[in-house]
């Protein structure tokens, strides 16, 4: 569960919506424990004897059952941010006009655009 529906403050204010409280009640409900076991979902069943463990103590953590995603991201090269950057601010602005200007945030992202070359 990531949220119960109130802030984590001391002050513990009602959030907007309920929170994962009424998602976790009704896919309970709807459960599947022989086909529920991808543990790369946000909500999965692990049998019994795995969590007793060897040694009989229970171990809830979450964590500990849980299998991370990691996904690769691509960026786009610098350069080409900045590029879209100045065309936001200034439109399909020629070269000659873009030297032109001399103060401003276009005039940074210039600057910028000459330093990574």
């Amino acid at each position: 569960m990531a949220s119960d529906g109130y802030s984590l403050d001391d002050k513990r204010n009602k959030q907007p919506g309920f929170g994962d409280l009424q998602d976790i009640v009704t896919r309970f409900k709807a459960r599947k424990p022989k086909s529920d076991t991808y543990r790369k979902q946000k909500f999965f069943f692990v049998c019994r004897k795995e969590i007793e463990g060897e040694d009989k103590v229970y171990d809830l953590s979450f964590s500990k059952y849980k299998e991370d995603v990691f996904e690769e991201v691509q960026y786009e090269a610098p350069s080409v941010i900045l590029d879209k950057l100045i065309k936001a601010e200034v439109g399909d602005a020629s070269e000659e006009d873009l030297a032109k200007i001399q103060t401003g945030i276009v005039r940074e992202l210039l600057e910028l655009r000459s330093m990574i070359g």
